[in-house]
């Protein structure tokens, strides 16, 4: 089905009780030149929100009907507002923005020139852009500092291929996220894979996979995404993580299947699935065998994770096999997450290089 590309850049905010952030997102889209702001489109995903994020949504709409507008569905969890909204976009390049985040407005206004720009040299110039963005903390109690972490790709410019990305990963490690990543509309729907529903941690799935078909990468150093941080409610939250094991193991079983098809890969498709993948399961042992702080807690399902791992792809095992001995004996030294992270990472990091 063809579809009307009338707009440079569509963002998706998938909105689920969301109402004390949404009015701060939203107006952060509100770029003030009308030649840009004609170039945006903003869809509000009402994800079912039990609150009053919808009227909050509205007022936009009713004010900017050519920029804003609402689509509304049951239920289904943040990948399932995403694949709704992808299926209605018009723009030919799309963003997500959670609706407790925002953007820099200037920024943003950047983004689109940069869009524009280099969609009149060529068109569908790129398949991924890869961009900064900035980790915004909590305010600190008793005081009006909003403390940033930035998150800066180290190269810009482009074409890449998957290959280079993946050989020089931590150099756009940033970019390779949720937060960072603008894609081709076009491009991600030739890939015909939508993310799984109603679970946590679908971000994943959505920063990895669609780049292991990517053919042209591009990167824009600018931090346009400002991600709300420091929330004990967030699924990157530790108690929040500890609860939602099972929402882990289900995006990264989806991951590694996602690997059955890399015949189709692009040019170096298959390494960076495989070094983000990788990363995503260390991370997920690290959680449960050292950030957890009961120590025996989840020895014995780490055991079987790592052996359903063995079963559907024994390279991953390979792979992730020799962090899970080390967690593992980690795990027995009772060492705390602090001293793994204060003293641990930097000595091997050291010793690799």
């Amino acid at each position: 089905m063809n579809r009307e590309t009338n707009k440079i850049l569509s963002i998706i905010v998938p909105t689920y009780n969301a109402e004390k952030f949404l009015d701060k997102g939203l107006s952060s889209f509100l770029v003030d030149d009308n030649s840009i702001l004609n170039e945006i489109e903003v869809v509000v995903v009402n994800d079912g929100t039990p609150d009053n994020s919808v009227a909050v949504a509205q007022k936009y709409v009713d004010r900017y009907p050519n920029v804003y507008r609402i689509l509304n569905k049951k239920n289904g969890g943040h990948g399932s507002a995403i694949n709704a909204g992808v299926g209605i976009i018009n723009g030919r390049y799309f963003k997500v923005v959670d609706a407790d985040d925002w953007v820099d407005t200037q920024i943003l206004k950047e983004t689109v020139c940069y869009l524009k720009q280099h969609e009149q040299q060529k068109e569908n110039f790129a398949d991924v852009v890869l961009m900064s963005y900035k980790s915004y903390v909590l305010q600190r109690e008793g005081t009006n500092q909003y403390p940033y972490d930035d998150k800066f790709i180290k190269q810009n410019g482009g074409p890449y291929d998957a290959e280079y990305i993946n050989e020089h990963l931590y150099d756009f490690w940033w970019g390779l996220s949720l937060h960072g990543v603008i894609y081709n509309t076009g491009f991600y729907r030739s890939i015909g894979r939508t993310l799984i529903e109603g679970v946590f941690y679908e971000d994943q799935e959505f920063s990895i996979v669609p780049m292991a078909y990517a053919r042209r990468f591009y990167a824009y150093d600018k931090p346009l995404y400002e991600y709300r941080v420091g929330d004990v409610n967030q699924s990157v939250s530790i108690e929040s993580s500890l609860k939602r094991l099972d929402h882990y193991e289900k995006v990264i079983m989806r991951l590694i299947d996602a690997g059955n098809d890399a015949a189709n890969f692009s040019k170096g498709g298959k390494a960076l699935w495989f070094s983000k993948t990788s990363k995503f399961i260390n991370d997920y042992m690290q959680l449960c065998l050292i950030r957890n702080s009961d120590k025996r807690q989840l020895r014995e399902r780490m055991k079987h994770f790592v052996e359903q791992i063995n079963d559907k792809n024994p390279e991953m095992y390979d792979c992730v096999n020799k962090n899970y001995r080390v967690f593992c004996a980690l795990n027995k030294l009772h060492m705390s997450d602090n001293i793994y992270r204060r003293f641990f990472i930097p000595l091997l990091h050291v010793i690799r290089h």
